[in-house]
């Protein structure tokens, strides 16, 4: 099982970082529709499954002082899928695991990739209770902003 990996553009916060797909959730947006826009917008790519992880991740954002607490998911793409990365990125690759967490800066975006690993790849009853059945993924496009 490969990983993709995208390294952010020069110039842009972080340039030449590794990471993952990651972003924001915006103002009345569900949490995976924020992800399937975000992989969408960062590949040209649907995924074809989506997991919730239960494992979240926190950090502390100096901006705001405050802690964030982050949703993690998980989304598997098809075998002929050929990515088409935003400008916010300069390259990717297909990467094992390992190598995957070779190039993450964070320790985070490590503990993602474990917790993908364990709750996802080794199938069984905890990956099939995460799954998110299809008509919640695709009901995501759909779905218009809620107002506040």
């Amino acid at each position: 099982m490969n990983f993709l990996v995208l390294r952010r553009s020069p110039g842009r916060s972080l340039g030449g970082v590794w990471q993952p797909v990651t972003g924001k959730i915006r103002q009345g947006e569900a949490a995976v529709e924020a992800a399937r826009r975000e992989v969408l917008e960062e590949t040209g790519l649907e995924p074809r499954r989506w997991w919730a992880l239960e494992t979240m991740t926190t950090f502390f954002d100096a901006a705001t002082d405050s802690i964030r607490l982050l949703p993690l998911f998980a989304a598997e793409l098809g075998t002929g899928d050929r990515p088409v990365i935003s400008r916010e990125h300069d390259a990717m690759r297909f990467v094992t695991p390992a190598a995957a967490a070779r190039l993450f800066l964070w320790d985070a975006q490590r503990r993602g990739l474990d917790a993908v690993r364990r709750e996802v790849l080794r199938g069984g009853r905890l990956a099939r209770a995460l799954a998110l059945a299809p008509h919640v993924a695709r009901a995501a496009t759909r779905r218009r902003p809620r107002r506040a």
